[in-house]
Formats: structure tokens, C-alpha cells, sequence
């Protein structure tokens, strides 16, 4: 092996200590140490010229190592699976390897941009930064890139693999993916009700067979297990062309089934796929189903990988003709009521006649128990403060509205929070009193969104109610005969009926006019009520300054938007909402109005078009005719181009599934 330096290094002392040795040996005896000097300077000149080779060996062998290495790396480096280059903050490539012009098959020169090879390319995803972005050209390539920036210099590496292989597998993997859905009509006792057996028999015939149809177009396998409920297996392949084509037309195609059925049969469908076990598949179809179900049916609700998405929902809820559940509801409350050390009420942000109107009804379920109830208001507003200013007649309500801030301090674990007209906790009057609530119910009459309140005692959720004081006062007759709602509470009530059903000419059923009926015999005041609706001049001259900011995209939809100086934006909006509709041949109306750090849209629809499904589409919702949205970091412009195009699309899909039914409808003929 080679000596290093060190070597002669140590050499040469030993070589100097003899020196010195023979020096005090020359002292006694001059030839010995004559004779020894001669020896060791041919010592010194062996061990020199035997470093001088030894030297030379370790640096040819050092060389020799070197252009190994060199030619190594050099054949690795060209004949790496990577396209590498070298680009610039502009993308110009200053540097690359051959690999990627073998790819392209054809040349790439440096000075070159490399937008002129790949013009969708997202440089400023890439350039001076560290990271990894997959790409996608236009030719159906797929590269993954991992980008770094080059130390001392503006410029960006990249490594570049083709991975369009791997993401065929995939994307084949996914296409069989296994889809589990559950198919229910879910109205079936009420679609069937007085039909003869050979009528009966005729349209659920006709289900099964569309449905078998249906199935077999898909290439999957539908299996009944129920009178009214269904059990299919599909692939996702399926399921996109569902999602992406016919938008589950086959809700249209049971929707016109007629067989001397008065009620329309409807169909509700969850389906799920991409999770990692057929139990937990099944559980959230069943949940999808559950979740269309609890919206009012006639739609389906898909979860791919726990993000759920929704088709259909056109019908009207029908409303139940049994009050089964109401009875059994009230008798709930007053369980829970009984149990709870002190009641909360509240019902959503910004507070309307139909959300007061039901936080003043359980209010007085809880009063009738002998027990204390608070309602907590999110802000002053219209409607609070004329029922603020009504309550002052009533000694035991003048301290009934609190503050966020008041009811924070008095929740706590044995505190029972009811929250009305809403089930979603971002819209609550104060989110920081759901957080701390354990025991929480529900009382709404909206269509259940994607999210809701988690952990409640009981939920009574019923979107075929015009209103949700129209629920209270249902369970207001049956939660103790002896109950005795006095002028302002009945009439508080009867407002929330008024306010959300038009004065009753929207979603209205058999069972509101009976809960007005009820009201107006408790001592509802038809002339209080119009005292809460009256406005002021300022209020009418804000509306005027909407209507003018009004256009109208399509027939039948108009835009409107609020003015940055209008009081009371919110509520000037609804009404506005609601007044557009008055007009001869508009049939769905958006008012915009602001907020903080973005837009609301206040949402109107005559029935023709649920303007839940658009809302619900810019992350609001609400009730197939009443609905909103609230939209941070926009705005109005960028808010009215997002509602115009899914205007668009909602028509087209419309005109297109009554052209698709017309069709299928001569055809039988």
C-alpha cells in the first residue's frame, strides 16, 4: 500500500535522532561515528528516493481513481431516466440534458424557452422555487417535476420523469373502482296513497324496470331488498359518466312516471366510493343516503373520498300528512328541558321574523315548565329590534335577548342550547356558544347541507315545512295541552309563517294554514304583524337604489346589487330578493349586497329553479325557494360572472332533461 507524507515525515526524525546520537558517539569515537554518518546519509538518500516513487505511484493511482470516477459519473449522468434543465426566472433554458429531446423527438437548444415546448407549463409554480408539481400536456403526457433553485445563481433546476405510465395504472385502477349505492323512493306510502292494486303494481313496475335499465346501461347490478328500497354495485368509471353526462337523469325519468299517481314518485340515491374498505363504503353510502333524504329527497348525494357532492333535488318536498313525528319531538323537548339546569335559544346571524319567531316559541315551552330561558341574538338588526321594543309590554321578556358575549358566561356542561332555523355551526348567532354547548338541539326547516352541527341530542329537520316557527308551533300543541301562547308570542309565530311563505303563497301546505289557524285562535294579530313589516322612508328609498342597480342575463333571472352605502344591507337585500319576484315573468332573483372582506347574495325562486343548488355551489345554501351565500375575497363583478354561469348551466341541464323526457315520451307512444 502506499505510504502518504506522514510516513516520510516520521522517517526523517528517526533519521535525526541517530544524527544526534552519532554525534555524542563521535565524542568518544570519531571513526565509529565517522562510519555511521556515512551509513545514515545512505539511509536518507534510500528513503528519499524511495518517497519520490512511492509519491509518484499514489498520485497515478489518485489519477487513475479520478478518471474512473469521472467517466462513471459522466455514463450515469447520461444515462439518467431524468430529463434535467436548467432554466432562468423568464424560462429559458441555459442548460439540459439529451433525455428530454429523445421524449419530445425533436430538438431543444439552450437559449430556447421552454414555453415554446410546453406552452401551458406553470412557471410560477417552478421557477425560484423548491418543490414538486405534476404536469400534464396537452397530448396526454404526464411528468412529474422536481424543481430546486441553483445555489449562487437566479436559476432553477429541474428534474423531469415521465411518469404516463404510472398514471395510466392509475387512472385505470380508478375506473374500476367499486361504487356502492342505495336507491330508495322516498315517498312511497304518500305516491301510492289511493291507488287500486293494479295501479299500485303498474308503477312499481315501471321503477323496477327503469332502474334495471338504468343499471344495465352502467354495467352494474341492481338488487331489491326492500318494497322500496334498492342495492346497486357499480364501477367509478360509471359514476363519472353519471356525474359528468346525464347528471343522474334517472331521477327525471321515475319523476314522470304516470299511472294515477297524484304525487310525482321520486327517488332518493347515496352513493360512495374510495375508501379503503367495503364497511366503511357502505356506511357512507348509507350516510349519502341519509344526507339526501334529510334534504327532501328527489336527488343524490355521491361522497368520492369523503367530499360529498349533490345531484337533482328539483321536486318539491312533499309535505308528511302525519304527525307522528311532531308528538314524538315535543315529548323529547320536554324530557330534555326537564333534565337542563338552565336553556339557551338561538337561532342563525342576522335574525329574521321566522328565526325569532321560533326562539320566542321554545322559549315558551321552557317558560311553561317554570324554568329561565335566554335568546342570544347575534346584532341589532330590524326584526330585533321591533320584537326588542314589543317585549318591553311584557314584563318576564324584558331581559329575553342577550349578546354572544352574555350567553358565553352562563353555558355550561348541563346547559340545553336549542338552535333554530339553521343546522349549520358557521352560521349560528354565536358560534363560540355551540363550541362550548354539550347538549344541543335542532330545529330547522332547511334542506341539510354538507355540514351540521355534530353531536346533538336530537335533530328535527323537516325541509317540507314553509317555516321553521311553523315546526315550533306544531310542537307547541302537542308539547301540553294547557299551554297559552299570549298576543306578542302568537303573533311573533304567525310573522315567521308570513316572512318565509310570502304571506303564504310559497311552499305552503295543509299543515301551515292549520298552524296559522292555530296562532290566529291563540290571539296572533294580524295588524301587529303588519306593524313588524312596516318600514321607513330611508328603508323604501334603499330598496328603490337595489331595484336600479337590476339587470337581467336571462329570462326570467335577474342580478341585483346593493349600494356600499345602504343601512341594514342584509335585510334591505332579502326583501328586494323577494319583491323582484313580484314582477311579471322573473322567475328566480339574486340581490348582492357587502360584507366584511366579500359579498352575500340574498337568493329568491318562484319553485321553477332551486336556487339552493346554486347557492350551495359558492358554499352558502338554504331552502329550495330561499336561500344565500356568503363569499370572502371577491368581488361584485367576479360574484356576478360565478352566478350568471351556474345560471347557465342549471338551464341547460334543465332544458336538456325536459328535451331527453319529451323524447323518451313520444317514443313510448
Amino acid at each position: 500500500m502506499p505510504q502518504g507524507p506522514s510516513f516520510w515525515f516520521d522517517t526523517r526524525i528517526y533519521l535525526a535522532v541517530t544524527a544526534v546520537a552519532l554525534l555524542i558517539i563521535s565524542y568518544y569515537n570519531p571513526y565509529a561515528a565517522t562510519l555511521g554518518a556515512i551509513l545514515l546519509y545512505a539511509l536518507y538518500l534510500y528513503g528519499r528516493e524511495r518517497y519520490t516513487t512511492r509519491q509518484k505511484e499514489v498520485n497515478n493511482y489518485l489519477k487513475n481513481v479520478c478518471n474512473c470516477i469521472d467517466t462513471a459519473a459522466g455514463m450515469a449522468f447520461a444515462n439518467l431516466p431524468l430529463a434535467i434543465l436548467l432554466i432562468d426566472e423568464y424560462g429559458v433554458i441555459h442548460w439540459h440534458n439529451e433525455l428530454l429531446a429523445e421524449w419530445l423527438a425533436e430538438p431543444i437548444e439552450n437559449g430556447q424557452s421552454i414555453a415554446q415546448i410546453w406552452p401551458t407549463l406553470p412557471l410560477d409554480k417552478l421557477v425560484g422555487k423548491d418543490g414538486q408539481t405534476k404536469f400534464e400536456t396537452g397530448a396526454q403526457q404526464h411528468y412529474d417535476i422536481v424543481h430546486r433553485v441553483a445555489e449562487h445563481e437566479a436559476l432553477t433546476v429541474l428534474y423531469i420523469s415521465d411518469v404516463t405510465e404510472s398514471e395510466a395504472d392509475k387512472a385505470a385502477g380508478c375506473r374500476t373502482q367499486t361504487v356502492l349505492a342505495y336507491i330508495q323512493i322516498d315517498n312511497y306510502n304518500d305516491a301510492l296513497t289511493g291507488l287500486n292494486e293494479s295501479q299500485r303494481t303498474a308503477i312499481l313496475g315501471e321503477v323496477n324496470r327503469m332502474l334495471a335499465e338504468w343499471m344495465t346501461e352502467l354495467d352494474g347490478h341492481l338488487k331489491k331488498y326492500n318494497e322500496d328500497t334498492y342495492i346497486a354495485v357499480l364501477n367509478r368509471y360509471s359514476l363519472d359518466r353519471l356525474m359528468t353526462g346525464d347528471k343522474f337523469e334517472i331521477l327525471d325519468r321515475i319523476r314522470g312516471i304516470q299511472a294515477g299517481n297524484k304525487i310525482p314518485v321520486t327517488l332518493s340515491i347515496g352513493a360512495a366510493t374510495g375508501e379503503s374498505s367495503v364497511a366503511e363504503l357502505g356506511q357512507r353510502a348509507q350516510a349519502g343516503l341519509d344526507l339526501a333524504l334529510s334534504r327532501g329527497g328527489d336527488q343524490a348525494a355521491v361522497n368520492i373520498s369523503g367530499k360529498v357532492q349533490f345531484f337533482g333535488g328539483k321536486a318539491k318536498a312533499v309535505e308528511k300528512n302525519t304527525r307522528v313525528k311532531a308528538r314524538i319531538v315535543a315529548q323529547a323537548i320536554r324530557e330534555l328541558i326537564d333534565q337542563a339546569d338552565s336553556i339557551v335559544v338561538m337561532g342563525h346571524t342576522g335574525e329574521d321574523f321566522d328565526s325569532l319567531g321560533a326562539a320566542l316559541g321554545v322559549a315558551k315551552m321552557v317558560r311553561h315548565m317554570g324554568k329561565q330561558v335566554k335568546i342570544v341574538v347575534s346584532q341589532p338588526g330590524m326584526a330585533v329590534d321591533k320584537l326588542s321594543e314589543l317585549l318591553l309590554d311584557y314584563e318576564e321578556y324584558r331581559e329575553l335577548f342577550i349578546s354572544p358575549m352574555q350567553a358565553g358566561i352562563l353555558v355550561n356542561a348541563k346547559t340545553l342550547v336549542f338552535v333554530v332555523d339553521t343546522h349549520r355551526p358557521e352560521l349560528v348567532a354565536a358560534p363560540e356558544v355551540l363550541a362550548r354547548a354539550e347538549r344541543t338541539v335542532i330545529i330547522d326547516h332547511h334542506r341539510r347541507a354538507e355540514t351540521i352541527i355534530a353531536n346533538t341530542l336530537l335533530v328535527y329537520l323537516e325541509p317540507s315545512a314553509s317555516s321553521t316557527s311553523e315546526l315550533v308551533t306544531e310542537l307547541l300543541g302537542y308539547f301540553d295541552d294547557r299551554i297559552d301562547l299570549n298576543r306578542l308570542e302568537a303573533s311573533a309565530l304567525y310573522a315567521g309563517l308570513v316572512v318565509d311563505t310570502k304571506n303564504f303563497a310559497v311552499q305552503t301546505g295543509v299543515r301551515t294554514f292549520e298552524a296559522a289557524s292555530y296562532l290566529r285562535r291563540s290571539g296572533a294579530d294580524p295588524t301587529l304583524v303588519r306593524h313588524l313589516f312596516r318600514v321607513d322612508f330611508e328603508t323604501m328609498k334603499s330598496r328603490a337604489a337595489i331595484i336600479e342597480n337590476t339587470e337581467m342575463p336571462h329570462d326570467g333571472v335577474v342580478i341585483a346589487v346593493c349600494p356600499a352605502d345602504i343601512k341594514n344591507a342584509q335585510i334591505a337585500a332579502a326583501q328586494v330578493a323577494d319583491m323582484l319576484l313580484s314582477i311579471e315573468g322573473i322567475r328566480v332573483s339574486f340581490v348582492l349586497f357587502n360584507i366584511e372582506n366579500g359579498i352575500g347574495i340574498s337568493a329568491r325562486s318562484n319553485g321553477d329553479i332551486n336556487v339552493q343548488v346554486i347557492m350551495e355551489q359558492l358554499g352558502g345554501g338554504g331552502h329550495q325557494s330561499v336561500a344565500g351565500a356568503k363569499i370572502k375575497n371577491t368581488d361584485t363583478n367576479e360574484v356576478k360572472a360565478k352566478i350568471i354561469e351556474i345560471v347557465d348551466s342549471y338551464i341547460k341541464e334543465s332544458v336538456t332533461h325536459e328535451s331527453n323526457s319529451a323524447a323518451r315520451s313520444e317514443k313510448a307512444r
